[in-house]
């Protein structure tokens, strides 16, 4: 992705594909406060092959000292100095001109601050790190989704995505997706829908939960995990609200204040645990497989989704 720094304050910005930089906030990606600043002062587009910028002002752009001509789309060569009013403020430079890609980029990493540039893989990705996961970005029918401990949410361009020790900014480049030439003798691949069971074997003390992943008419044994008995024991959920005739979409519902109760663990530790499950899990599965949540959740509450399960061993069932 590109990224331009200021001068002044030494922030960086990640351009989107069509990105203006101007006094109007309602339609420019940075705003800029000089008064010698235009409404709408220059873009900078990426053009398939290269970025390059137009400035629409009344005061003028420069291109390493030299005046953009008004109205056309220059090309902008990588460490140029772009300059859009007298102060030092209005003047950045172009620090980096890959091809735009939807991201997250740490706060604070452009004036001084830590943390690395997460190029996001559309099936997940666990922050801060996989192994101690607290959020997860994953895209689905056709949106980007955060979800933390209190829920899922969708996520819009420049919101801010936390955990409790780093702090992202929601970078989107979706449009080059939309709108890319895909050849008509290559067509992309149509993604399968997941058959996938769980099968779970608990032992008599309910001490070691194993988990095999039954797909495609084969099984995947998927080892003992402390997660696995998170699983089961919203799969039990499931399985008492289906003998009491409840109806499948209020089956097995469980605040995860009580689910961390039942478990004798914090609710940020349950979270964890649900994250490296799916985690796992999907990692198990082929990559064109489409696979339902395998936890689904809603204002505080959390129930396992929508997969066959089978549950062998353990003690007395909930």
């Amino acid at each position: 992705m590109a990224i331009f720094r200021n001068k002044l304050d030494r922030r960086a910005i990640v351009l989107r594909p069509v990105h203006a930089f101007g006094r109007r906030a309602s339609v420019c990606q940075t705003v800029l406060q000089a008064p010698d600043v235009s409404q709408v002062h220059a873009m900078v587009r990426w053009n398939r092959q290269a970025w390059e910028i137009v400035d629409q002002s009344r005061n003028g752009t420069t291109l390493n000292g030299q005046r953009l001509p008004s109205g056309r789309w220059t090309a902008l060569p990588a460490g140029a100095e772009v300059r859009m009013g007298i102060g030092d403020e209005s003047v950045w430079t172009a620090e980096d001109l890959a091809a735009p890609a939807t991201c997250l980029f740490p706060s604070g990493a452009g004036d001084g601050g830590a943390g690395d540039i997460v190029e996001l893989n559309p099936r997940e990705n666990l922050l801060p790190d996989d192994h101690e996961p607290e959020a997860n970005v994953y895209f689905q029918d056709g949106k980007w989704m955060l979800e933390h401990i209190d829920g899922i949410e969708l996520l819009g361009d420049g919101a801010m995505v936390r955990t409790s020790s780093s702090t992202w900014e929601f970078v989107l480049c979706d449009d080059l997706d939309l709108t890319s030439e895909t050849p008509i003798s290559t067509p992309m691949p149509v993604p399968m829908s997941a058959d996938v069971a769980l099968h779970f074997e608990v032992s008599q003390d309910e001490e070691h939960t194993s988990l095999n992943l039954v797909t495609q008419g084969r099984s995947v044994p998927l080892g003992e995990r402390i997660h696995h008995y998170t699983l089961v024991t919203l799969a039990r959920l499931r399985q008492k609200d289906a003998q009491r005739g409840i109806a499948p979409q209020s089956q097995g519902w469980i605040g995860l204040d009580e689910l961390s109760r039942m478990l004798g663990v914090e609710p940020s530790y349950v979270n964890i645990q649900i994250f490296r499950a799916k985690h796992q899990i999907l990692n198990a599965l082929p990559p064109h497989l489409v696979e339902p949540p395998l936890v689904e959740r809603r204002r505080g509450t959390v129930r396992l989704g929508n997969y066959p399960f089978e549950i062998r061993g353990g003690a007395q069932p909930l």
